[in-house]
Order: structure tokens, then sequence, then C-alpha cells
């Protein structure tokens, strides 16, 4: 997960005003919404989350289909944020985490108020990685932060094994990279995404060579 700004749209703010039910979920189908969803995805993919799945930063291609726009907050619990732009973010479409798995956990609104939102609190105040892949929580938290630390890894399925094996093989190539002299910024255009793990690993093989 990394930390995301917002900026709307017009087109999407002019669309909102064209509905009739605003606050209510069954907005999200109004025509006026669903004629400019597709572009809305490529919006914020494009110009907020650098081509990354919001929560496991796997790379996602804006043109393709293999993404959707995920209510953060879902619709059935907040219907009167279904239009609220600051709760849309870009999702994979995988199954076995992000969106997919949030949304079938039954979460309570008392859930919420333990989950890491990337759009109000920074990820990196919480998560470290480890070389082996795995997101780790970092140790000098308060007992709410590690809390919410391990119940956002949980329900987003953030160290699912999928998810650790192509981050563990990064690590691997960035260590060999180190090593032939490669700098961040090629190295994190090298690897489909895992922007905030690459970096992290960087800094840390950085220190072992000192």
């Amino acid at each position: 997960m990394f930390q995301i700004s917002k900026n709307e749209p017009d087109y999407f703010n002019q669309a909102k005003k064209r509905v009739s039910t605003p606050k209510l979920k069954e907005a999200w189908d109004d025509n006026n919404i669903k004629d400019i969803r597709s572009n809305l995805r490529e919006h914020i993919l494009l110009h907020e989350q650098n081509l990354l799945c919001a929560y496991c930063e796997k790379e996602i291609d804006a043109e393709s289909k293999n993404s959707n726009i995920d209510h953060f907050k879902t619709r059935h619990l907040y219907p009167n944020e279904t239009l609220e732009y600051r709760n849309l973010l870009v999702s994979c479409n995988s199954k076995i985490s992000c969106s997919h798995i949030k949304d079938n956990y039954r979460l309570t609104k008392e859930d919420y108020t333990k989950i890491i939102n990337p759009i109000y609190q920074n990820p990196n105040d919480y998560f470290e990685y480890g070389f082996a892949g795995d997101i780790l929580i970092k140790n000098d938290l308060s007992k709410e932060q590690q809390e919410r630390a391990e119940f956002s890894i949980e329900i987003f399925n953030l160290n699912h094994k999928s998810l650790i094996d192509n981050r563990k093989f990064i690590a691997e190539s960035l260590e060999v990279c180190l090593q032939h002299g490669c700098e961040i910024d090629d190295m994190i255009e090298s690897f489909n995404g895992y922007t905030s793990f690459i970096m992290d690993i960087y800094k840390k093989l950085q220190e072992v060579k000192k």
C-alpha cells in the first residue's frame, strides 16, 4: 500500500450534479456515472496511482480491464459516500487479495476504523518489508497502530504467497542490480509495480553495503 493524493476531475464533479439520488448506492449505476467510469478509472490510475493497484501495488494497464474502481468504504454500508471522490480507488481484479477480499470480508463500520486508508494515512508509517518478500509491521508503533497494520494486511491479504513470491524475486533481482551499479529509478522502471517494496529493500541493501 502507498499513500495516494486525490485530484477530482471536473467531468466527474459535473456528472454528480446530474444524478438525482447521489447519496444512494444506486447512484453508481446512474447513466451519468456509468458513461464516464472508464475514463475515471484511467484518470485515477494515471494521475494518482502511477498505474499501481492501491493495495498490493501490482502494475495495472490503464487500457485493460484487469482492474476496478473500488469504493474503499463499501456502498452498502456507506451509501452516502457512493459518489464521494475521495472514496474511490483503483484495485487490481485479483481473486486472492485487494478489493475482492475486502468486499467479501463482511466488514462493519467499526471495522473500517481499524483499516489503514491510504488517502488519509501513509502506509509507509506502518509497514516495512523483508528480503523474503513479506510485509512487516514496524516495531515503533503503538498497540493501536500495530493492530491497524495487522488488520489491514489481513483485510487485503497482502501477504498471500503469490505476492510474497513476487516480492522475493524482486528483492533477489535488486541485489544483483545493485552489484552492477543500478540506480533506484532504473530498478523501479524495470519491475512491474511494488514501488514501496523496491524503495525499502533498496535502502536496506544500501545499508548492508556500508
